[in-house]
């Protein structure tokens, strides 16, 4: 069976730090070409733009998008137009709009789209998964602490309009807790701290619930020093699931549970390789919608600005 000819769009640290060694790990995929601005990718052909990619580049199946979401629809949207299959970094878009408009033409195409929460595929959220499945569920806390200087170095995107802030790591944990949860989610209150020279939040407070009153909260903080915290606790009726590192590590009752040994993105891949074989997509908006819940109904609090 032939590989899958990937085109991978935008070339900076995600991108280089996992898409590209996971994309390089399996057999299904061959990347054959990159469109980016920066420093070009070793091995394959280079491209300046997307448009340059498809008319002069070699012949693609799939495109992988790891743009910022800030004007990441258009591309989509063309890739779409071109007949290919797409899979699309978090969050996929800048507004809910954009990102739903991109799963109703990917239905319209015929072609599979993925939008990839990556944290979902972290070594312990499918065993958690499975022991919530049958458990009382009682309440949730979400810490999801780090330091942007480390994780988005000079990245001045994430503080504009549309990058975030720390909704950026933050919709990771709500990846997994809309993954892991039955019922959706629902944002009651949510207080945004906001730097006097920036336009996103850089640290928030959310409180939220389901259909049944499950008291969920979270604390999210992107100046949080270099000792990153990402924690998900829920409390059941039948005992606590801890997940920590950002769901790598599950305990039940304070007890180390034995999870997947697979990485995220080396999932997401295979993930992606299932649906474009199944003919299928798995495009999600929960995530991105309890941002966008989050920014609509809270309360903004001006904090000291913030310096790179």
């Amino acid at each position: 069976m032939q590989p899958i000819r990937l085109g991978l769009v935008g070339y900076g640290k995600i991108a280089q730090d996992q898409h590209v060694p996971a994309i390089n790990a399996n057999p299904a995929f061959q990347l054959v070409s990159v469109a980016t601005q920066g420093q070009p990718c070793a091995g394959v052909e280079n491209f300046r733009s997307l448009g340059e990619l498809l008319d002069k580049g070699p012949q693609v199946d799939a495109i992988a998008f790891c743009t910022p979401p800030q004007g990441r629809f258009a591309l989509v949207q063309q890739a779409l137009s071109a007949g290919k299959h797409v899979l699309v970094e978090k969050p996929p878009c800048a507004t809910l709009g954009e990102a739903m408009a991109l799963v109703s033409q990917v239905q319209e195409q015929g072609v599979s789209g993925l939008f990839a929460w990556h944290s979902r595929y972290a070594p312990g959220i499918e065993a958690a998964r499975a022991w919530l499945a049958t458990r009382t569920l009682q309440s949730v806390q979400i810490d999801w602490k780090e330091d942007v200087r480390k994780w988005h170095p000079g990245q001045a995107w994430i503080w504009q309009p549309g990058g975030l802030g720390v909704f950026d790591p933050g919709i990771n944990a709500l990846s997994i807790a809309t993954h892991l949860l039955a019922l959706p989610l629902f944002v009651e209150s949510a207080e945004l701290r906001v730097p006097n020279n920036c336009q996103s939040p850089i640290a928030a407070s959310i409180k939220m619930s389901d259909a049944r009153h499950l008291d969920v909260r979270a604390e999210f903080d992107f100046d949080h020093g270099h000792d990153e915290l990402w924690s998900i606790e829920i409390r059941c009726t039948e005992g606590t699931l801890r997940l920590d590192n950002g769901g790598a590590l599950l305990s039940i009752d304070g007890v180390r549970q034995a999870v997947s040994e697979e990485g995220e993105y080396a999932a997401v891949y295979r993930h992606f390789q299932q649906l474009i074989s199944d003919k299928t997509s798995d495009l999600d908006l929960q995530p991105l919608r309890l941002v966008a819940d989050s920014f609509f109904v809270g309360s903004r609090v001006s904090v000291e600005p913030f310096y790179d």
